[in-house]
């Protein structure tokens, strides 16, 4: 058996983590890659009822997986939407059209989401900042930032 350094796990605690405001979404962000070389990243995501997530769109090279914790997630597709609650998990391959939303008027809704590879959770940052400076970032503003991470609306085409 080959010889190892020692590897350290590690805890990440909710109230320690990284918060990011993205719209109406708070975003916590628990791995954000650097530990598992930007295979994978971990983020916990809490949208407030009636409230949507990103536009419609379609990642080149990264897929996500949605584990809901609280309330009900609608997911959107090109083919309809598709109700998942607590306990469910939607899995998004990359080149799959999507978008997210609560659906529900009442009740808040969270999900544990994970994304491979690991460094999308920069994009999160990325939308973070530039609201936080208080810019209001134009469809044209949301498209590029989308497009650095290989994430494209419905009508681009997947191949050249």
């Amino acid at each position: 058996m080959p010889l190892r350094g020692p590897v350290p796990v590690k805890l990440f605690r909710k109230e320690e983590s990284e918060k990011l405001t993205v719209g109406p979404m708070t975003i916590t962000v628990f791995e954000d890659g650097s530990l598992t070389e930007n295979r994978v990243s971990a983020v916990l995501l809490e949208v407030p009822a009636g409230k949507s997530g990103p536009p419609m769109h379609w990642h080149r090279f990264h897929d996500e997986l949605f584990f809901i914790t609280k309330g009900k997630m609608t997911f959107v597709t090109p083919d309809g939407e598709l109700e998942a609650k607590a306990g469910d998990l939607m899995t998004v391959p990359p080149g799959a059209v999507h978008t997210f939303k609560n659906a529900s008027e009442t009740e808040d809704c969270a999900c544990y989401m994970t994304a491979t590879p690991g460094h999308y959770v920069d994009y999160f940052r990325m939308l973070a900042k530039a609201t936080e400076e208080g810019r209001q970032l134009t469809s044209s503003d949301t498209q590029h930032l989308m497009a650095l991470f290989g994430t494209f609306p419905p009508e681009v085409e997947s191949e050249p």
